[in-house]
């Protein structure tokens, strides 16, 4: 009898062993688990902001190029172009647009304060414009309890 007694609390000992082994697996793998999705959602909204801030650049290049410069100013109405507030995908879209070359170029604006005439020694550069295209994709983690917004920032520098 005192066998039997014995061997039931060995069985009792090991399955209680094998439940917190398996129990400290299953927390590992959810852990893992938790991690590779918040990485992979800052990911998935780190690309999205890339692309937002290359469409954006390229929409305010297109909207520059096909602006009349003799007839309107558009330093004054493309250098801040917003892409909205609070917008479907929860993606705040700021363009700075500044100028640099020669300011006769400019057409019929008034404002050359945000050009730069470089000095005559410069052969070319003072015969163009170019422009600075500052994109700001502003956007919320997912994941940050503390809800602070991120913010993607890409420069570009075209010559018109």
């Amino acid at each position: 009898m005192i066998q039997i007694k014995h061997k039931k609390a060995f069985s009792m000992i090991t399955a209680i062993f094998v439940i917190v082994i398996m129990a400290t697996v299953t927390s590992l793998i959810m852990n893992v688990t938790g991690k590779t999705v918040k990485s992979t959602t800052q990911q998935y909204q780190k690309e999205q902001a890339s692309i937002l801030a290359r469409s954006y650049t390229e929409l305010a290049i297109l909207n520059i190029l096909y602006t009349d410069r003799d007839n309107t100013c558009f330093t004054s109405s493309l250098e801040n172009v917003d892409g909205g507030k609070n917008s479907p995908g929860g993606y705040d879209i700021a363009i700075n647009v500044k100028y640099i070359g020669n300011a006769t170029l400019l057409g019929n604006c008034s404002t050359a304060t945000d050009t730069t005439i470089l000095p005559n020694n410069i052969n070319g550069f003072d015969k163009t414009v170019s422009l600075i295209i500052d994109t700001y994709v502003k956007y919320k983690d997912f994941d940050d309890p503390s809800n602070r917004d991120i913010t993607f920032h890409r420069r570009t520098l075209q010559k018109l």
